[in-house]
Order: structure tokens, then sequence, then C-alpha cells
């Protein structure tokens, strides 16, 4: 009860004690501008009549003038030349008194300003407040009004503020206490019949129950008590329940999970690891690890994590369950394994989390061959140049016709090399718009595309007496990058020339997908197809099918690459349907928004 007095005693105490001193401050600044203004504004109003007495240069009347307003308004009014000289004082005679150029008030005033200063004076032998103001006549300060008041006035004023504050301050701290003390009681005396509830709902009495108080905060708090004490019996199903979702969860899992106990023994084995390792998820538990999992590396590792009770990472290769090694493909897995504790985190076996990383490990074998082609693309042009370079600085130079032959190669070289380097580019430029979402997508038209295609495809068709036909009608529109669209269309067009005989044909078509969610653009060809083992890479960057044809026809390896890219960009795909001698169709499916 005595810390919720205290902390109450706080809560107020320290607001009230700030807000006391705050006030305090605010009080003194709040009379002092008072008071300034106020003397500010009588300065004025002499100012005016020390002014005509200026204006007739005759200053004898200025002394009574201060003296009369001074017992009418009870302030000190003092006039005074610029040479410091005083004119008439409210309180002095002017002769008597010296020279008051040097005050700071009086100085201000000179300047043109409203001088304000608070000092002891000597004459009144008390702390004044001094307010001065400029008397101009014909444009120039002939003279300077000041006014004064014993800061006493201002602070007997304050005094009498601070005791009516001290008086409210100390009636609202006893009352702030009382009602802290009685409200901490009652609570006290609340939170101590919970307990008591609390203790007795633990030591499984569920008979009585909490009485409700009459506090909103209290009565939620007995209330939530009183429904916990009447459902604790469903607590069992509940937990059994939850028992039954995490089983759901981890047969869920994509990743495989396995856990053993200290006696090597399976405890769990979820779905994804049961298919993983081809076994029986549920004839596996209970079973020794080794009756189970039937190779040495897995055995090792939760052996290598039961034992050492640290974190541990490894990578496996297994084979697929169909066949052998060479006849099927091989299957990655990556194993994360660490103690498996209890509630009081002693170690009581262990578990291992298997990921298939197959896929990834495929793509990092793309990438070393991606990295590998270009080195060999881009060395074979390197290499014939500089020896071609090396046979012209050899001597071949003197001789026109050689140098000729040899400098035509060397231009056919650079422009392989250019042609690389800009694929190479293109396809850099697909990826980081993507990325960047920096696409440009409109709606337009799709056969207006295909057209511009075929367009810039009918010279080199012509050439082989190759005919286009145009399969589409009805209007299309898509959301596309018309330029990209157009250059995916043309390679396609391109590959179904440089691969197909004189005197072939080859039709492009654009259609509506049946469930109307995608359009599809088509171009089939009549020429030598592809095996079905090249399908699946046919798309990969410098993949070729038939190496020496390609370099002979001055393909880069990167044209299906774009193609795949640019799709892709358009969140579509790409298709391909080949079969030896029987041409090749190739599909890109844009999505319809």
């Amino acid at each position: 009860m005595w810390q919720l007095f205290l902390s109450y005693l706080m809560v107020i105490g320290l607001p009230l004690i700030v807000i006391t001193w705050y006030a305090s401050s605010s009080f003194d600044e709040f009379y002092m501008k008072g008071t300034v203004e106020d003397l500010k504004s009588r300065a004025y109003l002499i100012g005016s009549q020390v002014e005509e007495y200026m204006t007739r240069s005759s200053t004898d009347g200025i002394d009574s003038l201060c003296k009369l307003l001074s017992h009418q308004v009870n302030t000190r009014f003092t006039v005074i030349s610029p040479s410091g000289k005083v004119l008439g004082d409210s309180e002095k005679k002017p002769d008597s008194m010296e020279n008051h150029a040097n005050r700071s008030e009086v100085i201000a005033a000179f300047s043109g300003k409203v001088g304000v200063s608070k000092r002891y004076s000597f004459t009144m032998k008390s702390e004044m407040i001094y307010t001065a103001v400029p008397v101009h006549v014909s444009g120039r300060i002939a003279a300077v009004v000041r006014t004064a008041l014993p800061k006493k006035i201002i602070d007997d004023a304050i005094y009498r503020l601070y005791a009516r504050v001290a008086l409210a301050v100390i009636i609202t701290a006893i009352l702030a206490a009382l009602t802290s003390y009685l409200v901490s009681r009652k609570l006290s005396l609340l939170i101590k019949d919970m307990r008591n509830g609390a203790q007795r709902f633990a030591a499984g009495d569920f008979s009585g129950k909490l009485l409700l108080s009459g506090y909103e905060e209290t009565d939620q708090l007995a209330a939530a008590l009183n429904e916990m004490a009447s459902n604790l019996g469903d607590m069992i199903t509940q937990i059994t329940s939850q028992r039954n979702k995490l089983d759901a969860i981890l047969s869920s899992m994509n990743e495989g999970v396995v856990a053993i106990d200290s006696g090597e023994r399976i405890i769990i084995v979820n779905r994804a690891a049961a298919f993983l390792f081809g076994i029986e998820e549920k004839n596996a538990t209970g079973k020794w690890i080794g009756e189970v999992l039937r190779n040495s590396g897995i055995h090792d590792f939760l052996l290598k994590v039961l034992h050492t009770d640290k974190p541990e990472e490894s990578e496996i290769m297994l084979l697929s369950a169909t066949g052998e090694r060479n006849g099927n493909r091989e299957i990655y897995l990556q194993l994360h394994g660490s103690a498996l504790k209890n509630a009081s985190l002693d170690s009581v076996g262990a578990i291992m989390v298997v990921n298939d990383i197959t896929q990834i490990k495929k793509t990092d074998m793309i990438r070393k061959d991606f990295v590998a082609n270009v080195s060999h693309e881009l060395r074979t042009p390197l290499t014939s140049i500089k020896g071609f370079v090396e046979t012209l600085l050899s001597g071949a130079m003197n001789n026109p016709e050689e140098a000729k032959r040899f400098l035509g190669i060397l231009s056919n070289q650079a422009d392989r090399l250019n042609t690389i380097v800009e694929d190479l580019l293109v396809l850099s430029k697909i990826e980081f718009d993507v990325g960047k979402n920096a696409m440009d997508f409109t709606e337009g038209s799709v056969n207006h595309v295909l057209d511009s295609a075929i367009e810039a495809c009918i010279l080199n068709a012509t050439r082989k007496n190759i005919t286009i036909e145009r399969c589409y009608e009805n209007p299309i529109i898509a959301r596309m990058e018309p330029n990209l669209l157009e250059q995916a269309v043309v390679n396609l067009v391109d590959n179904a020339i440089n691969y197909s005989e004189n005197g072939r044909h080859i039709w492009i078509n654009a259609v509506i997908s049946e469930d109307g969610k995608e359009t599809i653009i088509s171009v089939k060809d009549e020429g030598f197809g592809i095996a079905r083992e090249h399908l699946d890479r046919l798309f990969e960057r410098f993949y070729r099918v038939d190496k020496a044809r390609s370099r002979k026809l001055g393909g880069t390896g990167l044209g299906l690459s774009i193609v795949k890219h640019i799709a892709l960009a358009h969140g579509g795909r790409v298709e391909v349907e080949s079969a030896p001698g029987k041409g090749s169709v190739f599909f890109i499916y844009l999505p319809r928004v």
C-alpha cells in the first residue's frame, strides 16, 4: 500500500512543484513587463508637455511639472538635457543632482531608443526601475524624460501573490495526499484479494469467484481471472490442439525436419524429410536413426550435432530414389543442425533442418558456364584480331592484297566482338530497368509491333527466298514496351530465317488465350528443328545447339536469352516446341491487364 501511496504522491507532487516554479517565474516576468510598459506610457505622457517647454526654449516650468505629476500618479519623473544636466525632478532639486549623461537608460534614450534599467538609486536609497524616452523638437532629441518606480512595489505585490499560491499548493497537497492514501489503500486490498484468489486457482480450487469492486480496471482483471478459472479445464484440450497444429505446420513445411533424442532414436520426421529421404513418415518415429536414414553422411552429421551440442552446417549429395547416379538427377541438400533442448535448456537430442538446394546448385553451374562462355566468346575474336595484327606488323601489310584480306577479317571479328558486347549491354539494361521499375509500359497494338518486326527482317528473308506469312487478323491491344517487344520478335524471326533452308515458310501469329488472361505471340518455322535434350537450356546465355553453325551465321548465342528476359520484363514467359526435322515454334506469353 505504501508503495502505491508514495507513487501517487510523486505523480501529483512533482507536477505541482514544476507548475508552481514555472508560475513564479512567469509572475516575475509578467509584473516586470507590466511595470516597464506603465512607466513608458507615463514618460510619453509627460514628454508631450515637456516638448512644449522645449519648443518655447523655456525650461523653468519643467521641474514644477515633474513635481506636480509625481503627486498625481505616484511616480518619479526626471527630465534630462542632452548634456546630462537634470532640468527637472519630482523628488530632488535639479541643481543638487549630479550629471546623468552616463546613465544607461539615458544613453539609450538619446540614441533614439527606449531605455530600461534596474539598479540601486543613491538618491532614493532603494533599488529602482527606470524607463527613459526621447523628446523630439524640430526633428532632433531635445531632452529625455525618465520615469522610475521603487522595485519594492513589485516585490510586495509578488510576495502577496506567492503567499496565496503557497496556501493553494499546501491545501492541494493535503487533499492529494488524503486522496492518494484512500485510493492506494483500497487498491491494495483489492490486489490482496486477487492474489489470494489466484493462489486458490493455482492450487486447483475453482469453486470461489473473485468479487467485483466497482473499479473498471480491477473489475476487468477479476473477470479475466474468473474466466481463466472457468476455462482452465479446457487448456489440456487446447494444448493437444496446439500439438496437432505444430504437426500440421511441420507437415506443410518445404524444409525437411528430423529430430532425434539422446539415444539416437527418431522423435520427429516431417513429410518433406520423408519425401527427400524416401522413407515412411509414420513408421520412422521411435526407431534408431541408422535403421531409417541409410546414409552415412546424414548419420554422422546428426551424431556430431548430438555430441558436440553446437550448431552445425553441411552439404551432401544424394541420388534420386529411382535409379543409379549416371541415369538420374543428383539431389543436393543443405543441412542445418542444432541441439534440441527442453524447458530447462538441457540438451535432450538434436534437430536437423534440410533444404533442397539442387536448383541453387544448378543456377551456380549455369553462372559458371556463363562466365566461361563469355570468356570464350570474347577470347575467340580477340585472339583472331591479335593474330592478324601481328601478321600485318610482321610484313603482310606490304602486300596490298594480303593486307586488304586481313583487314577485312579484322573488321568482321571487330563487328562480332561489338555485337556480343551490344547484346550483353541489352541484357544488362533490361535487368537493370526491371530491377528499378523503370520500364515504360503502354497500351499498344501488338499487330503494329509484329508488322514492324516483319519489315525489319524482310530483306534477309528475301535473300533466302523465304516467305513470312502473317496469320493474325483481329487487332490485339496489350500492355507492353513496343521497342523491346519488337526486338524479341525480330530475334525469333531472324533465328527462323537463319536456321531454315531456302524457299521455306515462316508463320507469325498473335492470339488471345482461351481464358482471356494472356496474349500469345508465336513464330513457327520449317527449319532443322531442335532435339529434346536442348530445349530446357535453349534460352540460356551463350547456349548453342550447333556451335559451329551458329558462329558461321554470326550468332552471339544471346538472342534467345534476350527474348526470354524481354518476356520476363513484361511479366510473361517464353516456351518452345520443336523436334529434329520438324521445325520449331517459339511462343511469347504476355499477361493481359
